[in-house]
């Protein structure tokens, strides 16, 4: 091959690679066009996704939404407002003490507008996530601290006022004058409860005694049932449970047991426990309605709510025939809570 033709081959070879690299620049430069288009309609996603949470509530619960008790009624009224208001709502139950914070976190992080911490442990919890995310509306149920954040609400039922109710009725049963409060563990809201009951009881009778019983569980109804048992054998013969599912177990004591009635609260046990024949009364709470409320964010505005008789939060069913000095008792104490003469 002469020296010409062989020049003459580079001058190709160099030619077709300039044009390789031309057609290569340029096919890079049209990806890099459709990258630039596809992160625009990604970001456009994460917006709709954003407003999609517009309303949103969940709910994180510490027991099972089939407890008989707030977990369910509460997380019912949440329900309700998901059907009525078409809000979007998610939940976590049987969440453990030490997994608060995380969970509280994760729904934080997903968008939703309103956390709510469903029981008396979950202030600590909410407090810790309610500073991480200031734009997001937090409710602390069955509590009524609201740790001074701005974004973090408390909501509960009176306990007291229920607790002053099951006193009065449990004072109109005991022939013993002697009676047990039975619950899971002490709360600040339990507390109230407590200092309800021993007002009720005075109030009809000041010599009546009242044995405090803790289960150190609120579903486990053995347990319960073991403690009630134990209760009746030291001559209560009212029981008082303040618990979750594990207020069957107290039932069932009853039930094994003569001479013994149950004064329930939070639900009403004759019916949610179908324990009619040994359920005198119960003071029922409107669990619901302020599952729905908090689920609305009605009440979300960084106060504390406690929710008395007055406003419908605690109504008595009763099951049995008073008399009519009983029933002036028992509509005294009513009426006195509502209009507030009656403190304790």
């Amino acid at each position: 091959m002469n020296k010409t033709v062989y020049l003459a081959q580079i001058q190709r070879r160099k030619t077709h690679m300039k044009k390789f690299l031309a057609l290569l620049l340029a096919l890079v430069m049209a990806l890099s066009l459709v990258a630039c288009g596809k992160k625009d309609d990604d970001s456009k996603k994460d917006d709709n996704s954003t407003n999609d949470m517009a309303g949103s509530v969940a709910m994180v619960l510490p027991g099972l939404v089939t407890d008989k008790a707030f977990n369910q009624f509460t997380y019912e009224g949440m329900m309700k407002a998901a059907q009525e208001k078409g809000i979007k709502t998610a939940y976590k139950e049987n969440v453990a003490q030490d997994e608060q914070v995380e969970v509280l976190r994760q729904f934080a992080q997903a968008g939703y507008e309103i956390v709510i911490g469903q029981g008396g442990q979950f202030g600590d919890a909410v407090a810790t996530v309610a500073k991480e995310f200031p734009d997001t509306k937090f409710v602390f149920s069955v509590g009524t601290d609201t740790y001074g954040l701005p974004n973090m609400t408390a909501a509960t039922i009176d306990y007291g006022h229920a607790g002053f109710v099951a006193g009065v009725l449990a004072a109109m049963y005991t022939k013993s004058n002697k009676v047990a409060f039975i619950l899971g563990e002490y709360y600040e809201t339990h507390r109230a409860m407590y200092r309800g009951i021993v007002a009720g009881l005075q109030q009809i009778n000041p010599d009546i005694e009242v044995v405090e019983v803790l289960t150190g569980d609120w579903a486990d109804t053995v347990k319960a049932r073991e403690c009630a048992l134990s209760a009746i054998s030291s001559g209560c013969d009212v029981l008082i449970p303040c618990l979750d599912a594990a207020g069957a177990g107290v039932a069932a004591a009853a039930q094994d047991s003569e001479g013994v009635v149950v004064v329930g609260t939070v639900a009403d046990y004759a019916v949610d426990y179908s324990a009619p024949d040994v359920t005198a009364a119960s003071a029922v709470f409107a669990w619901d309605a302020l599952g729905y409320a908090e689920a609305l964010g009605d009440i979300c505005d960084g106060q504390a709510h406690v929710i008395g008789v007055a406003d419908g939060g605690v109504k008595a069913v009763i099951n049995t025939t008073l008399t009519e000095e009983q029933q002036a008792a028992y509509d005294a104490a009513i009426n006195g809570l509502a209009n507030g003469s009656i403190t304790f």
